[in-house]
């Protein structure tokens, strides 16, 4: 089971045990079990007298834990944050005044002046302003001595031909004038640290007493002290018998599941909590062992035509050869086959063309064959197939090889193109020379090397005397691929 779907208040009865439960057993829980009998136990019920003074003590402390730390951090970290931006504006503000001033004494002196670019820089100094007043707030006077601060500036420039266009027409040295424009600009700059001395006020005023929350803590920490000892020594005592044994049950169930018994299954002995646990582990085991089998089958299986792959071939003759296999005492044999001229597939029709070859041949290949035959993919355009040998005794593969001939009379249709595709088969009959799996693949495939070099297209069987040819059949690929593309 993936885990309990239970109501509150229901749980399966269960005794707890590590036996491996039997993957044949159709009564072994699945993802789909229907919830079990109802809970006639409950550890919350069974300890409530603990639990309402802990739970007491632990609420209250928490609360006004929360309430009272939550309430100075939003306090503190508002108050900041507001401070650091009115702070900054300002300072920014009062650097920016600062500068221009600088440039307005070098124009007073008659130094030569960008004015253009003195004009463009009063109008980001006003932007500024701006800015700063959606910042700053209207308590404090911060708002008011900002609107003071933007008129003294102003009037300072204008008072001495420094404002807007009027410098484009100041003429002369006006060095005089500099002392005055200073001490003005001066009275900006301290109304603008004004400002960020107003916000660091606030700042202070923003702050909390704790002193009372802090007492107020300490109290309920004492008391949380007292309720957990009392607690633990309740607890010590129930925790041994309905704890710890159930969870060690548990925990010797993991190890199986480390150790790779998927079918393992805890029987559930309880009607409360922890049977639900025990249920929730029992779907936990159920969906690791779905996975494993998830897996092992993509492990065996080609994925782009569902066939099995090398590996799964392998194990599979190799099994067929083992001693005590019921598989030695029957005689079998091996097509190895291999497309005439993938490549002009693939340059014609591109790679994803030769793909759907592929699958159209392995979905023709599983038709060919009977039920107890097996047909893998061993990589790129190459397949292969064991076929076991008739019940009397004759082979099968020379049929086999005929079936799978007649399938291909048919073109294949890749997009909207058909086209007209041929194997060469390489077949060697196993027999009792024959010394293991591994020689009988190599019988296959050098039977197959030997259609290749011969001609293509049709099959030959492997004999120790030379291969000897069986059936010749269509045009080789190349020409029906390029007849096709034409």
């Amino acid at each position: 089971m993936v885990g309990s779907t239970d109501p509150p208040g229901t749980a399966p009865e269960i005794a707890i045990s590590d036996t491996p439960a039997d993957p044949a057993n159709s009564t072994q829980p699945t993802p789909t079990d229907p919830p079990g009998p109802a809970r006639t136990w409950s550890l919350l019920r069974e300890w409530s007298r603990a639990f309402v003074f802990m739970l007491l003590a632990l609420i209250l402390g928490a609360a006004v834990t929360i309430v009272g730390v939550r309430a100075v951090v939003h306090q503190l970290e508002t108050t900041a944050s507001q401070v650091r931006l009115e702070s900054r504006t300002a300072a920014t503000l009062a650097a920016a005044v600062d500068d221009h001033e600088q440039l307005g004494h070098q124009l007073l002196s008659g130094a030569p002046v960008n004015r253009e670019a003195f004009v463009l820089q009063q109008r980001d100094i006003s932007d500024l302003f701006g800015h700063a007043a959606e910042v700053l707030p209207e308590e404090n006077g911060m708002q008011a001595a900002l609107r003071q601060a933007r008129q003294d500036w102003q009037s300072a420039l204008a008072a001495r031909g420094l404002w807007g266009d009027q410098v484009l027409e100041l003429n002369g040295n006006h060095v005089a004038e500099t002392p005055a424009f200073a001490t003005a600009s001066k009275g900006v700059r301290d109304k603008l640290i004004g400002i960020q001395s107003s916000s660091l006020e606030a700042l202070d005023r923003g702050l909390v007493d704790t002193g009372d929350l802090e007492q107020l803590l300490i109290v309920a920490r004492t008391g949380l002290l007292a309720v957990a000892i009392g607690a633990t020594l309740y607890f010590r005592r129930r925790m041994v018998k309905d704890l710890m044994r159930p969870v060690n049950s548990l925990r010797r169930g993991v190890h199986k599941l480390q150790a790779g018994d998927y079918s393992h299954r805890i029987d559930i002995a309880r009607r409360d909590e922890l049977g639900e646990l025990a249920t929730a582990f029992n779907g936990m085991a159920a969906a690791l062992q779905d996975s494993h089998a998830t897996l092992t089958h993509r492990a065996t299986h080609d994925a782009l035509t569902g066939l099995a792959n090398r590996a799964a071939l392998t194990e599979r003759l190799a099994g067929s050869f083992a001693s005590g296999s019921d598989l030695r005492a029957q005689h079998e044999g091996l097509l190895f086959i291999d497309i005439d001229d993938f490549k002009d597939v693939n340059d014609s029709f591109g790679h994803e063309g030769g793909d759907e070859l592929l699958v159209q041949l392995a979905a023709r290949l599983r038709a060919s064959v009977r039920s107890h035959d097996m047909v893998a993919r061993l990589g790129g355009d190459e397949f292969a197939v064991v076929v076991l040998d008739n019940d009397d005794g004759t082979p099968a593969t020379g049929p086999v090889a005929e079936r799978i001939y007649e399938t291909l009379i048919e073109p294949f249709l890749i997009g909207d193109h058909p086209l007209s595709a041929s194997v060469s088969i390489g077949v060697a009959q196993r027999s009792a020379e024959t010394a293991d799996a591994t020689e009988l693949l190599r019988q296959a495939d050098t039977a197959m090397y030997a259609v290749k070099h011969g001609g293509k297209a049709r099959y030959e069987v492997y004999s120790r005397e030379g291969n000897q040819p069986r059936r010749q059949v269509r045009p080789s690929l190349s020409k029906q691929a390029t007849d096709n593309s034409s």
